[in-house]
C-alpha cells in the first residue's frame, strides 16, 4: 500500500508532520478532514529499486551522514514534543524523526529504542541503553516526564537548554578562531623556514667559508638537528599528543588530570567556571522539570565534566539525602564560590531554588564568556609579539654573515 508524508494543523493551530498508508490520495484526505485535520500538504513516497521502501528513499534523498551531533540531538528534543504534544503516539513520533534526522547514527538508534519500546522498555530506559549518546541529563529529564505524564513539556526546556548550549559553544569556537589561525601560520612558517630555506643559506655559507656569528650557529644547529632527525622527532611529537590524549581520558589516570587542570595558570580558572556553568545549568533545568533534589545532584555530578569536582557534588547529594541544607554543605566544601552557597539558601528560604539557579548558571555563563574573550584579547598581542621576535630573529641570524660576505668582497675589491 504506497505511503504518503503529510503536514496538517489541528484545530488549535498545532502542526504534526507523520507518514500514512493509503491507497490514494483522496482517500488520506478524507481520513485526515475526518480527525478535523487542516492539510497543508500530502507527498507520496515513492519506492525507489533497491532503497527498500519510503524509509530507504528518504534517507538515501537527505544523503544522512554518519556523524552525531549536538544539533541531531536538539532537533530529536524539539520534535518529539512538538508530535507528542500534537497527539502522534511516541513509537509513531520516534518512526518520523527517525526518517527526519540528518544522521544515519541517531536513525539507527531511534529505530532500536522504538523496538526496545515496543518490547516493554519506558523512553528512559530505552535511551538509557546508550550512555554515550544520551547524557545523564537527557535520562533525567525524560524519566520526569515519564513520570509526570508531561513528557512534552519537559522535553521543551530541553531543547531549550540545549539550543542554549548550541549557541554558546558556537560563541566560543567562534572566539578561538583568530587565535588558532595565528598558530598555525606560525607552525607552518617555522616548518618552511627550517625545511625549504635554511638549507639552501648552510650550503651558500659553506661554500663562502665566512666565520659564522653565534646567533647564526645556533639557527643552522637547530636546522640542521631538525632536518636530519625530522622523522624521529615528528614520531616523538605524534607519541606525546596520543600519550596526553590517553593521560586525559583514561579511567586510570583522569582523577590525576583533572586535578592538574583546575591548577593550569590561566586555562585553570577557565575550566572551573565551565564546570559552575554545567553544574548550575543542569540543576536549574532538572529542578525546574520537577526532579528531586538529591536526584538533581546526583545527575548533574555525573555531567560537570571533572571528577573532582563530581566527587565533591555527590557527598553534597548524600548530606542533603541525610537532611542537610544545599547552601551549607556549599558552604563547607570550601571548593565553590560563596555566591552558589548564598544564593542557595536564599532558594531555600523563598521555595524558588529553579528560579535562583537559573540566575546563577546566566551569571556565570556571562562570567565565562568574558573570561574567554579577556584570555583571546590578552592571547593575541602576546601571539602576534612571539612571531615577530622568532621571525626576526630567524631573518637577522641570516643577514649578519651576509653582511660579512660583503665586506669581505668590499675589502677585496
Amino acid at each position: 500500500m504506497p505511503q504518503f508524508i503529510y503536514s496538517a494543523k489541528t484545530q488549535d493551530a498545532r502542526k504534526i508532520r507523520d507518514i500514512e498508508e493509503a491507497n490514494t490520495r483522496q482517500e488520506l484526505i478524507g481520513k485526515l478532514r475526518a480527525r478535523g485535520l487542516f492539510i497543508i500538504s500530502i507527498k507520496e513516497v515513492k519506492e525507489k529499486k533497491g532503497a527498500g521502501g519510503g524509509a530507504g528513499f528518504l534517507r538515501r534523498r537527505r544523503g544522512k551522514r554518519n556523524s552525531l551531533k549536538l544539533y541531531d540531538l536538539t532537533f530529536f528534543a524539539r520534535n518529539l514534543a512538538t508530535t507528542l504534544s500534537s497527539g502522534v503516539t511516541l513509537l509513531r513520533s520516534l518512526e518520523i524523526l527517525s526518517f527526519q534526522t540528518e544522521s544515519a547514527k541517531l536513525e539507527k538508534i531511534l529505530r532500536e529504542c522504538a523496538k526496545r519500546i515496543k518490547e516493554g522498555l519506558s523512553l528512559g530506559e530505552a535511551i538509557g541503553k546508550y550512555p554515550k549518546v544520551f547524557s545523564s541529563l537527557w535520562r533525567g529529564i525524560v524519566e520526569v516526564g515519564e513520570a509526570s505524564g508531561n513528557l512534552p513539556f519537559v522535553l521543551e526546556k530541553l531543547a531549550d537548554y540545549l539550543e542554549m548550549r548550541i549557541e554558546f559553544e558556537r560563541k566560543i569556537k567562534s572566539a578561538m578562531i583568530y587565535p588558532s589561525l595565528l598558530m598555525i601560520v606560525a607552525v607552518v612558517v617555522v616548518f618552511v623556514f627550517f625545511r625549504v630555506i635554511l638549507p639552501k643559506f648552510i650550503e651558500l655559507f659553506d661554500n663562502f667559508g665566512v666565520d659564522l656569528p653565534l646567533a647564526t650557529q645556533i639557527v643552522f644547529g637547530i636546522g640542521k638537528f631538525v632536518n636530519t632527525y625530522f622523522f624521529l622527532l615528528l614520531a616523538g611529537f605524534i607519541a606525546a599528543v596520543a600519550g596526553l590524549v590517553y593521560f586525559m581520558r583514561s579511567q586510570e589516570t583522569r582523577p590525576l588530570w583533572d586535578k592538574i587542570r583546575l591548577k593550569i595558570p590561566l586555562l585553570g580558572p577557565f575550566h572551573f567556571y565551565a564546570c559552575l556553568e554545567r553544574l548550575t545549568s543542569t540543576v536549574y533545568i532538572l529542578l525546574d522539570s520537577g526532579l528531586p533534589l538529591v536526584y538533581t545532584l546526583e545527575v548533574a555530578a555525573h555531567g560537570i565534566g571533572n571528577i573532582r569536582l563530581e566527587k565533591s557534588i555527590l557527598h553534597v547529594k548524600e548530606k542533603v539525602r541525610e537532611g542537610s541544607s544545599l547552601s551549607d554543605e556549599f558552604r563547607n566544601l570550601n571548593i565553590f564560590p560563596l555566591l552558589i552557597s548564598e544564593m542557595a539558601k536564599i532558594g531555600e528560604e523563598t521555595g524558588t531554588m529553579p528560579q535562583v539557579f537559573e540566575k546563577i548558571s546566566i551569571h556565570y555563563r556571562k562570567e565565562l564568556t568574558t573570561r574567554v574573550e579577556r584570555l583571546i584579547a590578552a592571547f593575541e598581542p602576546i601571539m602576534i609579539m612571539v612571531m615577530g621576535l622568532l621571525i626576526g630573529g630567524l631573518v637577522v641570524s641570516l643577514f649578519l654573515p651576509m653582511f660579512r660576505i660583503s665586506q669581505l668582497g668590499g675589502g677585496g675589491m
